[in-house]
């Protein structure tokens, strides 16, 4: 699914890059997406994931 096609306020199935202060690591977590920037996917818990080749976003 693309970042066009995502509802914000709804939750997904969210695995990607995440961005940890210098560090980048790979997650897959379900949330509430409150935001999209971008560059970021914004999730309810603060998480930002990258928008990149290895975001992967489901309906959940």
């Amino acid at each position: 699914m693309k970042t066009t096609e995502v509802t914000v306020g709804l939750r997904y199935r969210i695995s990607g890059d995440l961005q940890n202060g210098n560090h980048v690591t790979h997650e897959d977590v379900v949330r509430k997406i409150t935001r999209i920037t971008d560059t970021y996917v914004i999730c309810e818990c603060g998480r930002q994931f990258i928008i990149n080749e290895n975001l992967k976003i489901e309906k959940f």
